[in-house]
């Protein structure tokens, strides 16, 4: 029988039409990423959120896009479930100056491995299924931290989605959610909004071309103002978003 034009490919384009639905649970819409605690210092506006936009995926991507990549990989060890364990710790090392960030970092982990476990599984290998649990059990046992880039890795290996498309994926919703929290801040309008994230491809593809070589024991804040103004957000008197 001859297939349909209209069918996917193998590498799931319509699951991928999934991952980067807004409404998948995993907490990003309360997340701003530092772009609220910076528009309150006043240190944003309309003219610089571009700008603002690029060098904020810039020092995520060299702080993160190793610890996705190694989470992705885990798999591939002998013990999976000890590789992902110090992985994670070497991502809480890094992530633990900033409270803020490390906050939204967990609940974002554990919520990926959640919708993992609660709308993918059905068809999956049991040994992945059993991976997923064990670490999800360790996490609430306190043993590990449970960080959303390694989890994020983890996850999109278990789904099949390849190595590219997982590390675009995670630029393309950073960048996706700094434009969304500008639209509800009123920074920008949501038509504006759109435009300004279909122009971000060549930056985001320039910036993991410049990053992904980065190891996890070199990853590393390359905006240190915008570190400093992310932590400031629970300090914030009024706040739309949790980080």
């Amino acid at each position: 029988m001859e297939a349909s034009p209209f069918a996917s490919d193998a590498t799931s384009s319509w699951l991928l039409y999934i991952l980067t639905d807004s409404a998948l649970p995993t907490g990003g819409f309360v997340a701003s990423s530092g772009l609220e605690a910076t528009f309150q210092a006043g240190l944003l506006t309309k003219k610089n959120l571009t700008s603002f936009v690029s060098t904020s995926a810039h020092s995520y991507a060299s702080q993160s896009l190793s610890f996705v990549t190694a989470g992705f990989q885990a798999v591939d060890n002998a013990d999976p479930a000890n590789e992902l364990d110090r992985i994670d710790d070497l991502c809480e090392a890094v992530m633990i100056a900033n409270a803020v960030a490390r906050r939204a970092s967990l609940a974002q982990g554990v919520a990926m491995l959640t919708l993992y476990l609660k709308c993918f599984a059905d068809e999956k290998p049991k040994e992945h299924i059993d991976l997923v649990k064990r670490w999800k059990l360790k996490i609430r046992a306190g043993t590990i931290q449970g960080h959303f880039p390694v989890c994020f890795g983890l996850i999109c290996r278990l789904l099949d989605v390849d190595l590219e498309n997982t590390l675009h994926l995670w630029l393309y919703l950073f960048t996706r959610t700094l434009y969304s929290s500008a639209v509800r801040l009123n920074l920008v309008g949501p038509y504006e909004a759109q435009r300004l994230l279909m122009q971000s491809r060549s930056s985001v593809e320039k910036i993991i071309a410049e990053t992904n070589h980065i190891t996890m024991e070199d990853s590393c804040q390359t905006n240190p103002l915008l570190d400093v103004c992310q932590g400031m957000h629970d300090r914030l008197y009024s706040r739309l978003f949790n980080s």
